[in-house]
């Protein structure tokens, strides 16, 4: 039994959580680009993981903060030919022998002329630092696409083309466990890469949906159920199941039209994250709907929750911090005093709600969320509720 356990522990070891896992592609990429400008081996990542833990939106996100351009080659959807290009004959003006040049695709970034990197833009006319090519479920391409993407790989070039100095490759795919149709990568394909194997997260998962806007039922239910973020099973037949893909549609769902019939909203519900997971969840959602409004919270005008329901109390806590993320967004944009002074207020009653009706874990899953997530900046001179809060949750304030 021992023995079993010691594995499992160096096993989990060798995954990455987002958060690292962006620290290893980021590092790679300062690699990559020091070995071309000494003129070294390129060393392309290899992201591995099981479907919809948003291992592209991974390297898309670093893309915009590099400003870099993301050029995402699904290797499934394409024949060998079509990364080598294709032969095009010409034939010496003097009559001399006809020769072949090759037909690079279009997508293919090139270098300058006389230069060894490339001008990268777009279709509207952004200009990027430099480029990553993400060869995307590399597993799952036909073994003669795979072959293709040796050179590539390694030596930058497919015959006469050349990978410009500030353009990446790298690659992402499912693991064979996953069952999702993937082929055996090749032994010397595979050496040509630095692995990596990026796991869910349930903390780095709530730090990006709520600093991009999840539907707070999304959140708060997630928050309460956090083993129902991720739930993968291969050999399950079920079209939907429980990923952070999947959980980002049913908040898109519900913000484009939250007042779809019942049964409309079940199917998309389910279509996504499965019909277990769904019934659970919109019977939740249901029961959160009974919440005092958060505005009227902030506004004092509630004080006081009858709900003893503690599950409920994560999408409330949610919606709380959107609430109070607004209106501190409008009283930093405003020079009157009136404005600013109102926010103190809100800010007091936030505090003194969440003090008053949560549980500690609830009071600093809130407190974290403003302080820390959304950077809302509190006057402590201005809020009653702060020695109390301050005495009670000093370190937090200070790790926020």
């Amino acid at each position: 039994m021992a023995k079993g356990s010691s594995n499992k522990s160096r096993i989990d070891t060798l995954t990455l959580k987002p958060t690292e896992a962006r620290i290893a592609v980021k590092h790679m990429i300062s690699v990559n680009l020091k070995n071309a400008e000494l003129g070294k081996k390129r060393r392309g990542l290899f992201m591995w993981g099981p479907p919809g833990i948003a291992k592209s939106s991974l390297v898309e996100q670093i893309c915009d903060e590099l400003n870099f351009k993301l050029i995402d080659i699904r290797l499934t959807q394409m024949e060998p030919t079509d990364l080598r290009g294709i032969p095009v004959p010409f034939k010496n003006e003097d009559g001399g022998k006809a020769y072949v040049e090759w037909a690079i695709p279009s997508m293919l970034p090139k270098r300058d002329a006389g230069k060894r990197t490339a001008t990268i833009t777009d279709e509207f006319g952004n200009t990027y630092k430099g480029a990553i090519i993400l060869l995307d479920e590399l597993p799952n391409a036909a073994p003669s696409v795979q072959a293709g993407s040796y050179q590539l790989v390694l030596d930058g070039a497919l015959g006469e083309y050349y990978v410009p100095d500030n353009v990446i490759v790298m690659a992402a795919g499912n693991r064979d466990t996953d069952k999702g149709s993937t082929f055996k990568m090749p032994t010397p394909l595979m050496n040509r890469f630095v692995h990596i194997e990026m796991r869910v997260d349930f903390e780095d998962w709530q730090t990006f949906a709520l600093t991009v806007g999840f539907n707070k039922d999304v959140v708060g239910y997630l928050t309460a159920f956090k083993h129902e973020l991720f739930e993968f099973d291969p050999l399950s037949a079920s079209r939907g199941f429980p990923t952070p893909r999947s959980w980002e549609a049913v908040s898109d769902t519900l913000r484009d039209d939250p007042n779809l019939p019942e049964t409309v909203m079940m199917a998309l519900v389910a279509g996504a994250v499965g019909d277990g997971v769904a019934v659970k969840f919109l019977e939740y959602r249901k029961n959160a709907a009974k919440l005092p409004n958060p505005s009227d919270i902030l506004a004092g005008k509630v004080n006081k929750l009858d709900s003893t329901e503690v599950s409920l109390m994560y999408a409330l806590t949610t919606a709380l911090c959107y609430e109070l993320r607004d209106q501190f967004d409008v009283a930093k944009k405003s020079a009157d005093k009136k404005v600013k002074d109102e926010f103190n207020k809100m800010a007091d009653n936030f505090l003194s709600f969440i003090m008053g009706n949560f549980q500690p874990e609830l009071v600093i899953m809130g407190a974290r969320t403003a302080l820390a997530t959304f950077r809302i900046q509190f006057n402590p001179g201005a809020l009653k509720s702060w020695p109390e809060f301050s005495s009670k949750y000093r370190q937090l304030i200070l790790n926020a």
